[in-house]
């Protein structure tokens, strides 16, 4: 499921309103310092800090976040970007629970194994405080008014999936097609990749009438998907 997109990108100044309602990101994103200097590790905190400022920036617009995290990414050394690919593969692992299946089959009227995937993509793009908010409960999403596409809400981020690698080409100059130190693939040797043994955590659900029980305020808004 390699997504390839071309790394020509225009890099502009960023300044739209968030689009939201209801938003939860958190106070200290207003003055968030997302740039590591070259002799820092990427860690978990780092890792939401770029998250928090694509959110603060872009909030449910999805190409807007796209932009400002390849704009931080691309700041990154290279085996900082390779240590943020990890961090999004264990965030991704974390949130695949059968509570946030329920959530992303009842926003978007149904979903499929890449559709949730690319839904825990739209979850992490959201920051910290939601991330961690909905995987406490899932029900926390109905605050946002999510954004349509093709008459359907549009939580899906499959953008994130190839950031890493976008990035890593960028600082690198490396070719995709012919060197094997490109971030996914490093995740994949460490057994941290989306086809590699991921399953579904928590409470399994059998039919689509359990959701109303499942993620009642969801179901209420988004009953008619």
């Amino acid at each position: 499921m390699m997504l390839k997109k071309s790394i020509v990108f225009a890099m502009t100044v960023l300044g739209v309103s968030c689009g939201q309602s209801g938003s939860s990101t958190s106070s200290k994103t207003s003055n968030l310092q997302t740039i590591l200097s070259k002799d820092q590790k990427m860690d978990t905190a780092h890792f939401w800090n770029i998250m928090d400022y694509a959110f603060k920036i872009g909030g449910l617009d999805n190409s807007v976040r796209e932009k400002a995290i390849l704009e931080q990414m691309i700041k990154l050394t290279p085996d900082q970007i390779q240590q943020f690919e990890i961090i999004f593969q264990q965030m991704n692992r974390q949130c695949s629970t059968w509570e946030n299946f329920a959530a992303a089959t009842t926003i978007m009227g149904g979903s499929t194994d890449d559709g949730f995937y690319y839904f825990r993509c739209w979850l992490i793009s959201l920051g910290q405080q939601n991330y961690y908010a909905t995987l406490k409960n899932a029900d926390h999403l109905a605050i946002f008014d999510i954004p349509e596409y093709q008459g359907l809400p549009n939580a899906e981020f499959e953008e994130l999936i190839s950031m890493s690698d976008r990035a890593y080409e960028i600082v690198t100059k490396k070719d995709p097609s012919s060197d094997t130190t490109f971030p996914r693939y490093n995740a994949s040797r460490l057994g941290l990749f989306y086809d590699t043994n991921v399953s579904i955590t928590g409470k399994e659900w059998q039919s689509e009438e359990e959701l109303p029980g499942i993620v009642p305020k969801l179901y209420k808004k988004y009953a008619d998907n």
